[in-house]
């Protein structure tokens, strides 16, 4: 009976904290090193992208103000200013050059 009560108050008490052979340890700071790295480049690629879709943004929103300052012009002279904004539009849209292809990115 003693040698039962001896390893329970064994395992009552807190076990010491494993120690991790070095090689482990070395290699588990090389791989966070790594995904470091990975993770800034990720980031520094991320703002270069953002910084592409706002000038994309802005020229996409010139032409759209050309196209309406052309409309009245279109409409003075006979011609049809709904078929022809609406073509034009329809026609870009499905490029994906607008904000409906940034939700979808």
């Amino acid at each position: 009976m003693r040698v039962k009560d001896g390893a329970r108050a064994a395992t009552a008490e807190h076990p010491a904290t494993p120690s991790v052979a070095p090689r482990f340890t070395r290699a588990a700071q090389a791989e966070r090193s790594r995904l470091e790295g990975k993770r800034e480049q990720l980031l520094r690629k991320r703002e270069a992208v953002e910084a592409e879709l706002g000038l994309i943004d802005r020229a996409v929103g010139g032409v759209d103000e050309l196209i309406e300052l052309l409309a009245p012009l279109l409409a003075a002279n006979g011609s049809e200013p709904g078929s022809v904004g609406d073509g034009i539009r329809a026609e870009a849209e499905p490029g994906g050059s607008g904000p409906a292809r940034r939700r979808g990115t």
